[in-house]
């Protein structure tokens, strides 16, 4: 007969059926008759990995490896949750202080054959303050939503184990607003910005890093049923910006990106963020129409004098010819103009415009707006010749 001890509990159990221990746990385990915890929760550092599995299952430990030119832009942009967000020495992350629960069976079962359930030991030996919860006591837990450690190592989806819990972080739902969705944007293939709404006054860096950003730790989009973690910097803010921005990088063989290789007009998506001591935010949108063909300018720098040469889709063509599309140029952030204005011509599947009718050199950004085709911009800088 043995005994299992955790912070004020324990029960004897045995491999055969005792006086003491005649409650069969299963065909060769045996505790003794006592009421038992609903489960034990404890915290976690856990790998990216680890703690996506259960809900991206496709994707390997591989996937989750920082490239070098992310590291390069880490060393500019540093994740901005160092409290929950660790940096592991093998090029990827690991999240801290995850809230992790555990079956009182399981924990019994695994200490009774430790043979059978090495992997789960494993993790079970990282989890901290490891405490009893009680029938009586469930609705004293202060925290959140927990991942269960299984008995094969692995843990399960967020949960909330009560839903009293719901109260135990802050409501922000409600304050943010998803925007600025973008398609064929730069590297990518799909960005977007998620940020406060203007009644809520969010103007600067800091204001978001104080409100919001910071407490950030999780950022995943979820596509026909597939969910995508994404990395920082996928997804990151940075001075002097007030929102948070995120991409899909296009042309990679990254199988994290290779769900938005291809997709319909309609497909649902749901980005979901995961701050500490914040409510889960969920947005839901649905993707417009692709293209027939990446829409790319012939190349981003032109002297005064060349011709400006857009390839893209017929459709978005034949929007432009019909007016039916907003056609803007910018110079600036904050000003635009209209870009029907400017001198250019319309073929098959090509947009020229003569870089001449720019007065002045340096960079400039090239707007369509589309019903049917969505948010597109091109960014290009010109030059003077010599």
């Amino acid at each position: 007969m043995k005994e299992v001890q955790v912070k004020g509990f324990s029960i004897y159990y045995d491999n055969v059926q005792t006086e003491q221990c005649n409650v069969m746990l299963d065909e060769q385990l045996y505790i003794e008759d006592k009421p038992l915890p609903r489960y034990f929760i404890g915290e976690t550092t856990m790998t990216f990995f680890d703690f996506y599995h259960a809900d991206s299952p496709d994707f390997q430990e591989s996937d989750y490896l920082l490239s070098e030119k992310f590291q390069q832009i880490i060393g500019r942009f540093p994740h901005t949750n160092q409290k929950k967000i660790a940096l592991n020495e093998h090029d990827s992350y690991s999240i801290k202080q995850v809230p992790v629960y555990i079956h009182v069976k399981d924990y019994i079962l695994a200490l009774s054959k430790p043979e059978a359930y090495t992997t789960f030991r494993e993790k079970l030996a990282t989890v901290q303050s490891l405490i009893p919860i009680n029938e009586d006591a469930s609705e004293s837990v202060s925290s959140y939503k927990r991942k269960r450690l299984f008995l094969d190592g692995t843990y399960g989806s967020r949960e909330l184990l009560e839903n009293v819990q719901e109260t135990t972080v802050q409501a922000i739902q409600e304050k943010l607003e998803y925007v600025n969705e973008m398609y064929y944007f730069a590297h990518y293939n799909y960005a977007a910005m998620v940020q406060f709404l203007p009644e809520y006054e969010i103007t600067t860096y800091d204001q978001f890093h104080e409100a919001y950003g910071k407490f950030v730790y999780s950022f995943t989009v979820t596509k026909n049923g597939k969910t995508i973690p994404l990395l920082w910097p996928d997804y990151l803010y940075h001075k002097p910006e007030n929102h948070l921005e995120f991409g899909l990088l296009a042309n990679t063989e990254q199988p994290r990106y290779q769900l938005f290789d291809e997709w319909k007009a309609n497909d649902p998506i749901t980005i979901e963020l995961l701050a500490d001591g914040f409510e889960d935010v969920r947005f839901e949108t649905h993707l417009k129409q692709p293209m027939a063909f990446p829409p790319k300018l012939s190349k981003s720098d032109y002297t005064q004098g060349e011709m400006i040469c857009l390839s893209i889709d017929t459709g978005v063509i034949e929007e432009l010819a019909k007016q039916e599309a907003t056609f803007e140029w910018f110079k600036t952030k904050k000003t635009s103009e209209n870009a029907y204005s400017l001198e250019y011509q319309l073929m098959e599947n090509q947009l020229m415009m003569p870089s001449a009718q720019f007065e002045k050199t340096g960079r400039y950004q090239l707007k369509i707006t589309s019903d049917v085709y969505g948010q597109l911009l091109f960014l290009f800088t010109i030059k003077q010749e010599g």
